[in-house]
């Protein structure tokens, strides 16, 4: 080989370690673009949603009203299973149920009593939903009596006007069964200091069964009590009548009944002498034996009254407590709701008139009868969102 082609042959071909050198660099630069590329990936499919699941919006409703459906509406809030919603309900009295409604404080109100005129004219397009039933117990502590104690609407009246005040009054001991003798000593009448759907029932019964009740008192969630002590809501009114001798008080059954607290029997209006203990039959038998009609849930339901229902069996003290509800609740609520949220809530209380009914009796309460089931669900299917109608799931 020529010295020429000895020097071509040195300069174009390069030496082995220099190649390996090269090769040694490209390898990472490659990688390095590689992770990026990578990188750049991830965070644009990130951003776009791609890598996380597609979370649902949750609602959270509040209402507040009766005391004597709190223990019902806090089991339809542990056992409603939905992924879209939750309930926080406050038994703070009908009253206070009513003014956070119509202040739309809440998303619904309870109260064992219908709207007066004037609360609907001042909750313009609410809606009254009966969504259980129940009787009102008349308590009392009488640890040295045996059997039931037997009351007219008439005693009762004069008891709470303050015109009998010991317990062997002749008017209360003559409607007595045999062998039962009450003692001599004096009653401490309490009553709900708070505005009360319960204390409604109670006055209007009141007011049904004595008119001097009826003309210096008269019915009310609230009214002004000739006689006794004040108590806050229905748990108040149980334990005072429970610690203090001699007391008697009202409260909704289910109060009652939970709290192991004696009542007694009242006499139904078909026969003087058919004393009847309230029980989940004799308020069920009261509000089958109503024989008007029940309005839908735009109606007048301030002259619905189930009280003193003449059936044999039936319990005189008996009532409906009502869910409320505005019926187009984007007109009511504005922009915080939508009609995702509106959908949400109106599938709560279809579950709590359907299944919901199923935890009732458990409870002490009476299931709603299958045509006011039907009412409610018509008056469900009535709710709008600004206009437009909420299916009903």
């Amino acid at each position: 080989m020529s010295s020429a082609n000895a020097n071509q042959s040195a300069t174009t071909t390069p030496p082995a370690d220099t190649i390996v050198r090269k090769k040694s660099r490209t390898g990472p630069i490659i990688a390095i673009v590689v992770v990026i590329l990578i990188v750049i990936i991830l965070l644009v499919a990130y951003q776009a949603g791609w890598l996380t699941a597609k979370k649902s919006t949750k609602y959270s409703f509040t209402g507040a009203g009766s005391t004597f459906v709190f223990p019902l509406v806090n089991t339809w809030e542990l056992n409603y299973n939905s992924s879209s919603s939750s309930v926080n309900y406050q038994g703070v009295g009908s009253g206070a149920g009513i003014q956070q409604i119509t202040a739309k404080t809440v998303d619904f109100g309870a109260s064992d009593a219908p709207l007066s005129a004037t609360q609907k004219s001042a909750a313009s397009g609410i809606l009254q939903f009966p969504e259980s039933a129940g009787g009102v117990a008349i308590i009392y502590n009488l640890a040295t009596v045996t059997g039931q104690v037997r009351f007219t609407g008439a005693v009762l009246a004069q008891i709470y006007l303050g015109t009998i005040t010991n317990w062997n009054d002749a008017r209360l001991q003559s409607i007595q069964a045999a062998g039962v003798t009450l003692p001599s000593g004096s009653i401490t009448v309490v009553y709900r200091s708070d505005g009360s759907g319960t204390s409604f029932v109670y006055t209007s019964y009141l007011s049904a069964e004595n008119a001097t009740w009826k003309a210096t008192v008269g019915h009310g969630t609230a009214v002004h009590w000739p006689a006794g002590i004040g108590a806050k809501g229905s748990s108040a009114v149980t334990s005072t009548v429970k610690t203090t001798p001699g007391a008697i008080g009202y409260v909704d059954l289910e109060y009652a009944l939970a709290n192991g607290v004696t009542f007694g029997a009242v006499q139904n209006p078909s026969s003087l002498t058919d004393f009847v203990s309230p029980t989940l039959a004799s308020t069920g038998s009261a509000i089958a034996d109503f024989s008007g009609t029940f309005p839908g849930g735009a109606g007048d339901w301030g002259n619905i009254s189930i009280l003193n229902s003449a059936g044999a069996g039936d319990y005189p003290i008996t009532s409906l407590t009502y869910f409320l509800f505005y019926q187009d609740l984007g007109t009511a609520y504005g922009s915080s709701y939508s009609m995702a949220k509106a959908q949400a809530l109106v599938a709560w209380f279809n579950w709590a008139i359907h299944t919901g009914q199923s935890y009732s009796a458990a409870l002490y309460y009476v299931p709603l009868p299958a045509n006011l089931v039907a009412i409610d669900a018509a008056t469900l299917a009535s709710m709008t969102f600004n206009g437009q109608a909420i299916p009903v799931t």
